[in-house]
C-alpha cells in the first residue's frame, strides 16, 4: 500500500471514519470539487473553510448522506484527500467489492478512446467495473450523447451514479440494441470467464455494418478452452469481420478486433506494454485464415508462436495450463489487497531471473501463515495496510502456488531439457520478465492423477532432500579444502 493511501486512512481514522465509509467521503469531496469547478466565481475567488463545509454538508446529503464529523475534522481531511487517486484507493484496500481502478488498461484503452474521437455514432464501453480509473478520461474525451457505460456490478453502478450523475450508465446490455462501436475489457476479476464468454458470444455481433468491436477477453478463458469458453472462442474466430487477435502482456488479456472489412487472414501478435506503462511494442506472427484458427485444438498465440520456432508444445485443451495452477507477479486477476494476503501465507514459488534472453529459475519456499489459518477482519486489514508492493529495483519475478505439488510439477517441467527449450524460446518474444511470466502461464502439462501423482511427489521430495544433503556436504568439503590449502600461502600466526 502506498504511503499516500496509508496516510489518508489514518487521517480518516482519527476523526472516526473507517473502511468503506472512507470511500464514501472521498466521493463526497469529489462531488464538491465538481460543484466548485462548474462555478466561475468559486473557481476565481475560492471558498472559505466554513462555506466549503456548508456546501459539502448541504449539496451531498442526498447522495452521500450526512457528514459524520464537524468542520474542524473536515479541514483535516478535505485537502489531503485529493492527493489520493480514488481508483488507487479501491485497488489497494478492497473496501468496495466489485470495483477496480484498472490502471493496467491505460495503454490499450487510451488508444481506443483517442481513436473514437474520430469516429461517429454510439460507443458502448462495457465492463467498466474493471477500469473505473479510466471513466473520467472517457467522459472528457467523448460527448455523453455518444456514450453508454455498462457495468455488471451493482456497487460500481451506484458509485458511478454518485460521481457522474449525468453520465449514461446502465447495468443492462440489451441483446436487441445495435451499437456503432463496442469496447469491452475484463480480466475476470469479479465474474468467472465462462459467464463473460457466454455474454460476449450472444452480443459480439450487435453492431452496425460499419461498426467496430474491441473485446479484451480474460487470458483465463483462452487457457481453459472447454465447454462454453471453447465455443465462444471458436465463434469469434470464425466471424468474417475478425481482423486481428492480440495477446496483451502483462495485462493478462486477448484482444479480438472486428472491423467492417472482411479480411482473408487474421493478423496475430503479442502486444507488450513497456515497463514505464506509457507505450507498447508489437511482435507480429504470420497471419492465418479464419478456418485454420477455428480448428486448432486450443487456440493460443503463444503456442502458435512456439510452433513457428520449431517447438511443439502441448495443445490439448484437456490438459491444464500453468495459469490454472498459480499466479504470477502482479497478476491482473489479483488486486493489490489480495496480493498482500497471498504474500502473508506460506507458498511455494518459482523465482525467475533474466540476463538478456537467458532465463534462470529456482525453487523457493515462501514463509508465512499456515494455509488453514483464518483471518479476522481486523487481521485482514492490518496485513493489507502493512503491505508495500516492491519497487522496480527490488522487484522479484515469480510464479506462486498454494499447492506445493503444483510447484514441484512445474519446476520439473521448466528445468527439463524440453522445458528449457520452451523457456528460452519464449524469452525471445518479449523484453520484460513480467511479460515473459504471462506467456509461461499458457504452457500446458499432462494431467497427473491418483497413484501417479503420489509416486511423483514421493520421488521429487526424496531426491530433493538427497540433493540438498549432497550439496551441503560438497560445500563443507570445498571450504575445508580451501582452509587446508591456505596454510601453504598465508603467514603463520598465533592468537594473543
Amino acid at each position: 500500500m502506498t504511503e499516500e493511501v496509508k496516510q489518508i486512512i489514518e487521517r480518516f481514522a482519527a476523526i472516526g471514519v473507517e473502511g468503506a465509509d472512507i470511500v464514501e467521503e472521498l466521493i463526497r469531496f469529489r462531488i464538491v470539487d465538481q460543484l466548485i469547478s462548474s462555478n466561475a466565481e468559486a473557481r476565481q475567488w475560492g471558498l472559505s473553510a466554513d462555506k466549503l463545509y456548508e456546501l459539502a454538508k448541504e449539496a451531498t446529503q442526498d447522495v452521500c448522506g450526512s457528514i459524520p464529523y464537524d468542520q474542524t475534522a473536515f479541514e483535516t481531511v478535505y485537502g489531503p484527500s485529493f492527493q489520493v487517486d480514488l481508483a488507487d484507493m479501491l485497488d489497494q484496500t478492497g473496501y468496495i467489492t466489485g470495483v477496480a481502478g484498472g490502471k493496467q488498461w491505460t495503454v490499450p484503452l487510451t488508444k481506443l478512446i483517442e481513436d473514437h474521437k474520430q469516429t461517429e455514432g454510439i460507443v458502448l464501453f462495457a465492463g467498466v467495473e474493471e477500469y473505473l480509473g479510466l471513466v473520467d478520461t472517457i467522459l472528457q474525451a467523448l460527448p455523453s450523447e455518444r456514450l453508454i457505460l455498462q457495468t455488471a456490478s451493482e456497487s460500481c453502478y451506484v458509485l458511478l451514479k454518485k460521481l457522474y450523475p449525468l453520465a449514461p450508465v446502465t447495468m443492462e446490455w440489451p441483446e436487441d440494441v445495435i451499437f456503432d462501436h463496442i469496447v469491452f475489457a475484463s480480466n475476470a476479476l469479479f465474474r468467472p470467464p465462462v459467464q463473460i464468454m457466454e455474454e460476449l458470444g450472444n452480443r459480439i455481433t450487435n453492431v452496425t455494418e460499419q461498426g467496430t468491436v474491441h473485446c479484451f477477453i480474460p487470458l483465463a478463458a483462452i487457457q481453459d478452452q472447454l465447454g462454453m469458453n471453447k465455443m465462444a472462442v471458436q465463434y469469434m474466430l470464425t466471424q468474417p469481420t475478425l481482423t486481428a487477435v492480440n495477446e496483451w502482456a502483462p495485462i493478462g488479456a486477448y484482444e479480438f478486433i472486428f472491423t467492417p472489412a472482411k479480411p482473408q487472414k487474421v493478423a496475430l501478435a503479442i502486444c507488450e506494454v513497456n515497463e514505464d506503462g506509457k507505450d507498447y511494442r508489437t511482435t507480429p506472427f504470420i497471419a492465418l485464415p479464419h478456418e485454420v484458427l477455428s480448428v486448432m485444438n486450443a487456440f493460443s498465440i503463444m503456442q502458435y508462436a512456439l510452433s513457428l520456432c520449431g517447438v511443439k508444445p502441448d495443445v490439448s485443451a484437456q490438459n491444464p495450463c500453468m495459469g490454472e495452477d498459480g499466479f504470477y507477479t502482479n497478476d491482473p486477476r489479483t488486486p493489490l489487497y489480495m496480493r498482500a494476503i497471498f504474500d502473508a501465507y506460506e507458498s511455494e514459488r518459482l523465482v525467475f531471473t533474466r540476463q538478456g534472453q537467458e532465463i534462470g529459475v529456482r525453487f523457493v519456499h515462501h514463509e508465512g501463515l499456515p494455509a488453514d489459518k483464518k483471518l479476522s477482519e481486523e487481521e485482514f486489514q492490518k496485513i493489507v495496510r502493512a503491505y508495500k508492493a516492491s519497487s522496480a529495483e527490488e522487484q522479484s519475478y515469480y510464479w506462486e502456488f498454494t499447492e506445493p505439488v503444483a510447484a514441484y510439477v512445474w519446476y520439473t517441467y521448466l528445468t527439463s531439457e524440453r522445458g528449457r527449450q520452451i523457456v528460452q524460446t519464449l524469452s525471445t518474444m518479449v523484453l520484460s520478465t513480467e511479460a515473459f511470466l504471462q506467456l509461461l502461464g499458457s504452457c500446458r502439462r499432462v494431467a497427473i492423477k491418483g497413484d501417479d501423482l503420489q509416486a511423483f511427489l514421493t520421488t521429487f521430495v526424496d531426491q530433493q532432500t538427497k540433493y540438498e544433503a549432497r550439496l551441503k556436504e560438497a560445500n563443507d568439503d570445498w571450504k575445508a579444502t580451501l582452509d587446508r590449502l591456505s596454510q601453504a600461502i598465508l603467514p603463520a600466526h598465533t592468537e594473543e
